[in-house]
């Protein structure tokens, strides 16, 4: 945390990309801190969802779905606050604004909507597109890939 709020105060307030002055450094200040808010309420949710005790089996699955629920929720929030300091990280970099991959400034209006965007709409779009594994881009994290648990090793192995 600290070492984000002394990089944005090095960080110029405004980006190339940003000519009408607008404050996109307070924007993504904002969705990290509404970000950060919405992962202690669900944090203390799940914590709440964990503790109370269950009638019946039907009440134990119930409450396992709401901590699952819970547990993905967080895990959603944690990325979108991930790629908020992947944001900050460009801005100081002075990459911000500019597509990770085709090296285009993404439009104003984009950033003012997803103030964390890496990618122009059309490279996003291709991202977004599933494609047959073994196509794709190189640089583009494999999506679909299935770790077996540990549990299942050791099984393999007997």
């Amino acid at each position: 945390m600290k070492a984000i709020r002394e990089a944005k105060t090095r960080m110029p307030r405004t980006t190339s990309n940003d000519p009408s002055g607008e404050n996109l450094v307070g924007i993504l200040d904002k969705a990290r801190e509404a970000a950060l808010d919405r992962i202690r309420v669900l944090r203390e949710q799940e914590g709440t969802d964990a503790v109370a005790i269950p009638g019946d089996g039907l009440d134990v699955a119930h409450s396992l779905e709401e901590v699952e629920m819970d547990a993905g929720l967080i895990e959603r929030c944690e990325a979108r606050l991930l790629a908020i300091d992947d944001a900050f990280s460009r801005l100081k970099g002075g990459r911000y604004g500019i597509c990770e991959k085709c090296k285009q400034e993404i439009p104003i209006q984009r950033l003012k909507a997803i103030p964390f965007a890496a990618y122009c709409i059309d490279c996003q779009r291709k991202r977004n597109e599933r494609r047959p594994p073994g196509e794709g881009d190189i640089d583009e994290p494999s999506r679909n890939v299935w770790t077996p648990p540990e549990e299942m090793d050791e099984a393999a192995d007997d």
